[in-house]
């Protein structure tokens, strides 16, 4: 762990501080009906699922290609300055069981900050979960990674196309939208997705959909990204 220490104590706090606020209240109003849905075990209220204001701060910019406002940009600006104090102990590294040309500099949570790791899988479970329901009526059990990804590719054009295929569930959130030049994501035969907000969340299907990064001209492209497993259907 290189003797780190946390400097922005928040990010370790297991609350919905950092969502945000209409996404938050959504998500309140959503869950007492898809509980309600499986306590029935699957025999009422299946009207939740496409009745609900969770749609309502959804967008759909390519098929089956989610954004959504998901963190607030307090959050983001404190998880950056949170990352130049993680500089201070380790650096990003690329995953050396990805080959090179997938390879993109990354600080894995539960490695390096697991604090920080523990406070996100509760946003995994007390808020994503309900929007996976929502869209696919699949919930998140456990996490495959979730990292924070430095995309500046100055020895690329631009990265190789891939799935996440050790995820069944991606959801990317940049943390500094309009501090670099370039970038955006290509999801091959539906189209590209230029940067979203600081703070936007990107959700896809990782096993359906190859995507690659686009070239950063100039800056540093960090994103907050989740690999998730759902729970396997009974």
């Amino acid at each position: 762990m290189n003797n780190y220490l946390i400097k922005n104590f928040p990010l370790a706090v297991r609350s919905e501080w950092m969502i945000e606020d209409d996404t938050s209240k959504a998500v309140k109003e959503v869950l007492p009906e898809i509980l309600a849905f499986g306590k029935s075990q699957g025999t009422d209220n299946s009207e939740v699922f496409t009745n609900n204001f969770i749609w309502d701060l959804l967008d759909e910019p390519l098929q089956e290609t989610y954004t959504i406002p998901l963190f607030k940009p307090d959050f983001c600006e404190m998880l950056l300055d949170e990352v130049e104090n993680m500089k201070l102990y380790f650096d990003f590294t690329p995953n050396p069981e990805e080959d090179e040309l997938r390879q993109i500099p990354e600080i894995v949570l539960e490695q390096f900050a697991p604090d920080i790791f523990l406070s996100m899988m509760s946003v995994v479970y007390s808020v994503m979960n309900p929007i996976f329901m929502v869209l696919w009526q699949r919930y998140i059990e456990t996490a495959y990674s979730i990292q924070i990804a430095n995309y500046n590719l100055k020895d690329k054009q631009q990265g190789a196309w891939h799935h996440d295929q050790t995820a069944d569930i991606s959801v990317v959130v940049p943390l500094n939208t309009g501090n670099y030049k370039g970038g955006g994501t290509e999801f091959m035969g539906r189209g590209t997705i230029k940067p979203l907000p600081s703070g936007h969340a990107l959700i896809f299907p990782s096993f359906t959909h190859m995507h690659r990064g686009l070239e950063v001209d100039k800056g540093d492209r960090y994103l907050l990204v989740f690999w998730l497993k759902t729970a396997i259907p009974v």
